[in-house]
């Protein structure tokens, strides 16, 4: 929970993380991939990371699109 809570504040740390390694992995020979290829898959991280911890936090009465529209009245 702990990590949710500070993947709430700041989503993009899951994609500064993989900037950081990525590098690493491809100058050691255990991934071959060009600066294209991993700026690719650390945006595709961010967006991820973002969208999941969106729908984590969303509160679940608001996530319903039915919840926000009024219910109709009854004539008397």
């Amino acid at each position: 929970m702990r990590l949710l809570n500070l993947l709430q504040r700041e989503p993009a740390a899951m994609g500064t993380l993989l900037t950081s390694i990525l590098p690493c992995l491809v100058l050691l020979g255990l991934l071959h991939l060009d600066e294209k290829q991993i700026a690719a898959l650390v945006v595709a991280v961010n967006a991820l990371v973002a969208f999941y911890v969106r729908l984590r936090v969303t509160p679940k009465d608001l996530a319903s699109p039915l919840a926000q529209v009024p219910a109709p009245q009854q004539a008397s």
